[in-house]
């Protein structure tokens, strides 16, 4: 009964993706590990003196086979319902079996986070309120009835401290697994929200916060500052010629081409389109010019490969030095004249703004 709650709080999780495949063979993991487990409770029981118990535990571990084989053949619903019916089975026939007290109730109180944070289609709270409603009729079934196949109360106890230990576990493992589902999407959002998804570089608004630590440190140390705006020369007639896709595979061919040939201080961004802008922290106008000049001649030297063919690629650029701290808007459009000032004197080259 134990380890299978934890497929309780992904059960609305299906579908043939990637990461659906992952679940559905965590959930078949874990059926194999509830049993493995209730096995071990059939060695426990038989010990304590229960037979009944161990039976149940016999039958459990079949659930939980029949669970996985389910989900081996991809019959997932079905295999996590069987699972489903496993605890609250299991829950019932052991309270009522040796008392409320032996605690095989608290695997009830599982079901109520997954249920809260499974639950996409307003299902929760009458659920949650049926959970309750069969947790106290147990609880006043157990108290009516007594125990039906009691045990002595020091052999209830070890098992209800078997189960504490188990419920703190299974908690903390839940607790866990939201905590990390809730990070990645943490970071996935980040990921969204400050980097190019073509690319991998930083977006404009990602650009413009990185920015502005590197402007007041230069303008603390008094340090010269530059920007470089580049384009992809004749970008369009590549996506007319060759395809989106080769037009796309151009970009990040350029963007890898970008940040190798640029130092670790500099911040580069996805301008917009085929444009692309660094900011230059610790250079000068012709520092500026240099690393820009390299960059040109790495390009034109490496042209994008397509199925053995290559695609010869160019850049334009444009660059412009700071006259302060506040001049990052005026520098860039400086840089965009200079730019267009490369496109009409030929293109694959460096104009100054």
């Amino acid at each position: 009964m134990t380890a299978s709650t934890l497929v309780l709080p992904l059960a609305a999780s299906r579908g043939s993706s990637i990461a659906g495949k992952a679940y559905w063979g965590m959930v078949g993991r874990i059926a194999l590990t509830a049993a493995t487990i209730d096995a071990a409770y059939i060695v426990l029981f038989l010990l304590l003196g229960s037979v009944p118990l161990a039976a149940i535990n016999v039958i459990s571990i079949a659930m939980y086979l029949s669970a996985y084989a389910l989900i081996r053949r991809r019959r997932n619903m079905l295999g996590v319902t069987l699972i489903w019916v496993e605890v609250v089975a299991h829950s019932a026939l052991g309270s009522l079996m040796i008392g409320w007290e032996s605690g095989f109730h608290y695997y009830l109180l599982l079901f109520i986070p997954a249920i809260v944070i499974a639950n996409t289609k307003g299902y929760a709270m009458p659920m949650v309120l049926g959970l309750l409603v069969y947790y106290l009729g147990l609880k006043s079934l157990c108290e009516y009835l007594g125990p039906l196949a009691p045990l002595p109360p020091r052999r209830v106890e070890i098992v209800n401290a078997i189960h504490v230990c188990l419920i703190f576990g299974m908690f903390a493992a839940l607790a866990g697994l939201y905590r990390r589902t809730i990070l990645v999407a943490e970071a996935r959002l980040l990921k969204q929200a400050t980097l190019d998804p073509l690319t991998g570089l930083s977006n404009r608004g990602h650009f413009q916060t990185l920015v502005s630590n590197e402007l007041a440190r230069c303008q603390r140390s008094g340090a010269p500052v530059a920007v470089m705006l580049c384009d992809v020369d004749h970008f369009k007639q590549v996506n007319d010629r060759c395809g989106h896709a080769v037009g796309d595979l151009a970009l990040v061919h350029v963007a890898k081409i970008l940040s190798a040939n640029l130092r670790e201080c500099d911040v580069l961004a996805r301008w917009g389109g085929e444009e692309f802008l660094a900011l230059l922290p610790d250079s000068s106008l012709q520092a500026a010019h240099a690393a820009a000049e390299r960059i040109r001649a790495a390009i034109e030297a490496h042209p994008l490969a397509i199925d053995g063919t290559p695609i010869a690629i160019t850049l334009s650029f444009g660059v412009a030095q700071l006259h302060g701290s506040h001049d990052l808007q005026d520098a860039t459009a400086r840089a965009d004249k200079a730019l267009y000032d490369s496109k009409r004197a030929g293109r694959n080259r460096v104009s100054l703004g």
